[in-house]
């Protein structure tokens, strides 16, 4: 669907679907300000690699030690939890299209930080996005990790491309096993023919995504940006992460548990 499709499309959800809370129920808005007041920011504190939260900054953490991940570094705007959660799975299952501008919105400055980590403008040469396979795009009518990178790449004066393709539309990635995670996006991505070119004159990219959950998505689609000679990067609106609480004391931040998966 078109840009200016997509417009009319949001404007008619908010006509005949007046805006609630997808939290609490609230009306007026997708995320009321007392829902988004307690949205769990990701800490500065974190693994440079893959951006689990921790206690004290580190080159590699538990989560990615020893793992091969494609990508050159990952940061996530929120915890994957409460009003987090409810955002993206409201987006996904209710298909609330207008609801990726809300999520834009309030992933801004983690964005634009993310962005100025990297160099700023002059650092990222594009923007692109997770794909999801043509068929999951029919059925729920938009691509939601498309349309939140075009929001946040307009917002911050960067250009976007959907460089890659899903090849295979595989099972849900919810409920399967790192390995079965892993296995099931596997080869699933390339880089799209119709773009190729612009791949291949940027050298960083941010690939952005709605959830960050155990990064084998990202990790897979980070290796077709590879190969096609990018250094990819991966920004999420939401991440899920061992037990953490930016509320609790840094010695309660380590946990073995991990949130609950997400759907896909």
């Amino acid at each position: 669907m078109s840009p200016g499709l997509g417009g009319l499309a949001d404007a008619a959800v908010d006509l005949f679907l007046p805006k609630r809370c997808v939290a609490c129920g609230r009306a007026g808005r997708w995320l009321c300000g007392s829902c988004s007041a307690v949205l769990e920011p990701l800490p500065a504190s974190c693994c440079a690699h893959c951006g689990a939260p921790l206690a004290r900054p580190a080159d590699r953490c538990r989560e990615c030690r020893g793992r091969d991940l494609a990508f050159a570094s990952a940061r996530a705007a929120y915890l994957y939890e409460g009003p987090a959660r409810a955002l993206v799975t409201a987006c996904k299952f209710r298909s609330l299209r207008s609801l990726t501008a809300e999520m834009a919105a309030l992933a801004g400055a983690p964005f634009a930080r993310a962005v100025a980590d990297l160099g700023g403008a002059g650092g990222v040469g594009l923007v692109t996005c997770v794909p999801v396979h043509r068929d999951r795009d029919l059925e729920r009518g938009f691509d939601q990790a498309e349309l939140l990178a075009r929001r946040l790449a307009g917002a911050a004066g960067l250009p976007f491309a959907p460089l890659l393709e899903r090849t295979q539309r595989g099972r849900r990635q919810s409920g399967l096993g790192a390995a079965a995670r892993a296995a099931n996006v596997r080869d699933a991505f390339r880089v799209d023919g119709r773009t190729a070119d612009k791949a291949g004159r940027v050298r960083t990219v941010l690939v952005v995504d709605d959830v960050y959950t155990t990064g084998e998505t990202l990790h897979a689609c980070s290796t077709a940006l590879r190969h096609a000679g990018c250094e990819p990067h991966a920004f999420t609106f939401a991440r899920a992460a061992r037990a953490f609480s930016s509320r609790t004391s840094p010695n309660d931040r380590f946990g073995s548990s991990v949130t609950k998966e997400p759907p896909s």
